[in-house]
């Protein structure tokens, strides 16, 4: 039932939407026009204004906020018509094939190039032909294509008949003329749209120049110094014409706020008495609703956090409301005039600016609740640092409202900035007096409160502030100075905000989405989902808040900047959607904007993928090497991105990138090839996973745990501790031993050669008891010995076992080892011992040197008699080899004979 509830609200939106749309379309090309000509007025009365070269801020921003709207229409009225116009092309085009529409014979009573109003006027006699057929282009079309003439002419041929003949052609040459018209009346509101689009973000953009040319000209106004004895001479010389005007002021203001009240004085005072009488009450129930109970325990971020929220609204929402309530009632009895508006809204604007300042003070460092403090400086700065903020809130209040009077009186600029001084000085002198008073030793402890010494960090910008202020208001830029100091009012609120929404929205999505709460068992029951399914969520939701609260406190942060919402999302739609391509203007200005562009974005890049590593990725089931993956890739994108983003700020398209990427081929062919290979190897190891990060590699000798892949080179740590470069080309294309690439098992293998007198079954049954005994060791696959050879003097024993994580097989092969010792010495069985080799005898002989030269002597000597012996023995062997020859040859004869 809820589901179908929920498919009956989805049904009743979408016809809403249908019915709205159909409202839409029903408009016609006269009305557009108008509506146009309406656009165009707003747009003649605008450059008419921007004529005026003192136009204030306050007109700019009317005037801007007439511009702006008219983007949106014209933009909705050129979607509208764009299908229109591509209607009536494609049924031209169906009329006359042969022909298209820009070739097609022009009316001459139209000509194309005419000025707004006799496009106007085309359009409107246009838009009357048009009105016979009551509906827009696209259903007059489709009238025309169930027309019973059309019909016969595209379903059957044409009759034989001459009359008929005629008459259908005649038919298709009225409906081809009609269509023309209906194509230039759609295509001349069509271009004047365009054209009115463009002029209007022409005139935005002058309008946002001329406000931040303004704001830079007002921030930065230079006078005399201070100091300077010139600027103080003027000031007292007009000081009595002002003090004059301004007691003249305050008299007509009086009288005038008499003569309005009239008879309605009564009234006006209860009802003034009774929001007065209503304050104290107020404060009473805040202090009372603020009240906490006395704890040691330590509040949690997420508690603290809300507190100081909730502190903070409660402390300022008494004041601020009594405020409200007073302007309320003199807003309805009409009491104030045009000067008095904007004397009580600088009023009203100081007593909210004191009362936040002091509740976020209050709210921040509770000075009379240490637990629940944000920031902890110790009790005496606490209590300091709420009155001195305080107080700084207080005389800029006081100062705003003083500029106000002297603004509406028309005092001379040496005035005004003698009084903006005389405030700023103030608040310079209240930012000194913490970094003159309070002791180091004070520092130290709240130092060391938290872990981080940000009393050093404040003290450094208090004193940097300090000197930027001085040293404005002594060179003349008093204006500046002022502005800071409003800023970092500002600023500061904006981060405590920042904070609190931060935490409440991180911690509050956590705690919704966690198996303990109610909504988070729901969710479970109902999706089916799990512990470790749920918690991701939480996580992710809160990043999300986390990002729309940043972006939302950055757009606060620029808004005194002159910077709106709607600037910072067209930039940002320039920035991907209108990538300009022509001549490149680079700039300082330029520049200094890529850069920040760029490192901001690498940044928030680093951030994303800091809190993927540590939140979101695990809560996950993915492994430590595919997270790894997943977040070096998005840093790889960000990188990417940043840079194209940076580029395209400074007009930079990818069409320039042509001769950049000219020159990176060039390079890559000479001198970048390594890199090059390393970068896509260690893209290859991130996407394939054969390397992950946490695995146990081997390459050559060397083994150890991936740590990191990088760019160019893994980084492994080898199991002395030593990290080890390798180039990712060298995993790619080398040989590499991964133990755990496809899971943790790791087989063990130990050896063992007892004696051949031994039983081998006995041995056996002793390696398999000591396997078992392991609880490491697994029972599936289950351990096993075999035996690999039977020597003369031992047997050849193996044990293969396995262990469930093979990061343990070192310790788990040790204790095997002891035990097996140990079982072995029990059952008296001795490991055979290795066959030792064949001895070796060395001869040593004493005086060598001496034995070779007489050897050497002695073999000349005996060399010389055998050459003679030789000699000898040759000459008497020769007769006798004469006759060895002779009586071989008579016994051979006497053979031959016998055998006959």
């Amino acid at each position: 039932m809820r589901i179908f509830r929920i498919l009956l609200a989805l049904c009743l939106f979408i016809c809403a939407i249908g019915n709205s749309a159909g409202d839409e379309t029903g408009l016609t090309v006269d009305q557009i026009n108008q509506k146009l000509d309406l656009s165009r007025i707003i747009l003649d009365e605008a450059h008419k204004s921007l004529e005026d070269a003192n136009l204030t801020d306050a007109h700019l921003r009317q005037l801007r906020e007439r511009i702006d709207p008219l983007r949106g229409d014209l933009e909705k009225t050129i979607d509208w018509l764009t299908p229109r116009l591509a209607a009536v092309d494609a049924r031209l085009k169906e009329l006359a094939p042969a022909a298209k529409p820009s070739d097609l014979p022009e009316k001459p009573a139209e000509p194309a190039n005419k000025a707004p109003s006799a496009k106007t006027e085309t359009s409107s006699n246009s838009a009357k032909a048009e009105r016979p057929s009551a509906p827009p282009p696209t259903s007059n079309a489709r009238q025309i294509n169930t027309h019973p003439s059309n019909q016969d002419v595209k379903a059957s041929p044409a009759p034989p008949s001459g009359a008929i003949n005629a008459t259908a052609e005649a038919a298709a040459s009225a409906e081809l003329t009609e269509q023309r018209k209906i194509f230039d009346a759609t295509d001349a509101t069509l271009k004047r749209a365009r054209a009115m689009l463009l002029e209007t973000k022409q005139i935005s953009l002058t309008i946002v120049a001329r406000m931040r040319d303004l704001f830079t000209r007002s921030l930065f106004l230079r006078t005399d110094g201070f100091f300077s004895p010139s600027l103080w001479r003027a000031a007292l010389s007009d000081a009595p014409w002002v003090y004059d005007q301004t007691r003249y002021f305050w008299q007509d203001e009086r009288a005038n706020f008499t003569s309005r009240l009239g008879d309605h004085q009564t009234e006006f005072l209860t009802i003034l008495a009774c929001i007065l009488l209503a304050t104290p009450p107020a404060f009473f129930l805040a202090r009372r609703i603020l009240k906490r109970k006395e704890s040691n325990l330590q509040p949690t971020k997420a508690r603290r956090a809300a507190a100081a929220g909730w502190s903070a609204l409660i402390i300022a929402a008494t004041p601020v409301a009594t405020a409200l309530a007073i302007g309320y009632a003199l807003s309805a009895y009409n009491l104030l005039d045009a000067n008095g508006a904007l004397l009580f809204e600088r009023l009203f604007e100081g007593i909210a600016r004191i009362a936040f300042v002091y509740a976020i003070a209050r709210a921040v460092f509770a000075p009379l609740h240490e637990h629940w403090r944000v920031l902890d400086p110790g009790d005496r700065r606490a209590r300091i640092y709420v009155r001195l903020l305080t107080l700084a809130a207080v005389i800029l209040s006081i100062t705003r409202v003083i500029e106000q009077i002297e603004a509406i009186v028309q005092a001379s600029v040496q005035v005004v900035i003698i009084t903006r001084g005389f405030g700023v000085m103030l608040i310079a002198l209240l930012i000194a007096i913490p970094l003159l008073t309070l002791s180091e030793d004070e520092e130290s402890v709240a130092a060391t409160v938290q872990g981080r010494d940000w009393i050093a960090l404040i003290k450094t910008l208090s004193a940097l502030a300090l000197a930027l202020i001085i040293g404005a208001c002594a060179i003349g830029y008093v204006s500046f100075a002022n502005f800071m100091i409003l800023q970092a009012a500002w600023l500061g609120a904006v981060l405590f905000l920042l904070y609190v929404l931060v935490v409440l929205s991180v911690s509050g999505a956590e705690a919704a989405f966690s198996a303990n709460n109610f909504f988070g068992r729901n969710l479970m029951r109902s999706l089916g989902l799990n512990k470790e399914q749920l918690a991701p969520i939480g996580v992710l939701i809160g990043g999300v808040l986390t990002v729309l609260a940043y972006f939302v406190a950055a757009l606060f942060a620029l808004a005194p900047w002159g910077y709106q919402s709607n600037d910072f999302l067209a930039n940002i739609r320039a920035a991907f959607f209108a990538i300009k391509i022509g001549d490149v203007t680079i700039s300082p200005y330029g520049v200094i904007g890529a850069a920040l562009i760029f490192v901001s974005l690498l940044a928030a890049t680093q951030a994303f993928r800091r809190w993927l590593d540590m939140k979101f990725l695990p809560l996950t089931r993915l492994d430590h090497g595919f997270r790894n993956s997943i977040s070096a890739t998005l840093g790889y994108i960000g990188f990417i991105l940043a840079a194209i983003l940076a580029l395209s700020y400074l007009g930079i398209g990818f069409d320039k990138l042509a001769i950049v990427a000219g020159a990176l081929s060039v390079g890559i062919g000479f001198g970048l090839q390594s890199i090059v290979n390393n970068f896509v190897s260690g893209l290859i190891l991130l996407w394939e996973r054969a390397i992950r990060v946490g695995d146990w590699v081997v390459l050559g000798e060397e083994q150890g745990y991936v740590r990191r892949i990088n760019v160019r080179s893994t980084e492994i740590e080898t199991f002395d501790r030593a990290t080890m470069i390798v180039p990712n080309s060298n995993l790619v294309t080398g040989v590499v031993k991964n133990w755990l690439r496809g899971d943790r098992v790791g087989r063990i293998k130990i050896a063992l050669a007892p004696s051949a007198a031994v039983d081998p079954e006995q041995v056996r049954d002793i390696m398999l008891a000591a396997a078992r005994a392991q609880t490491d060791v697994l029972r599936v696959p289950a351990p096993q010995v075999m035996l690999l050879g039977m020597e003369t003097t031992s047997f050849r024993f193996e044990l293969w076992c396995y262990v469930e994580d093979v990061e343990k097989s070192a310790r788990v092969r040790s204790d095997l080892h002891f035990d097996l010792y140990k079982r072995l010495k029990e059952a008296g069985i001795n490991i055979a011992a290795a066959a030792s080799p064949a001895p070796t005898t060395i001869l040593q002989i004493p005086d060598l040197e001496k034995l070779a030269a007489a050897a050497a002597a002695t073999a000349l000597t005996l060399g010389s008699e055998v050459t003679d012996k030789i000699a000898e023995m040759e000459n008497v062997s020769e007769p006798l080899r004469a006759q060895d020859v002779g009586g071989a040859s008579s016994s051979t004869q006497e053979e031959e004979a016998s055998s006959r």
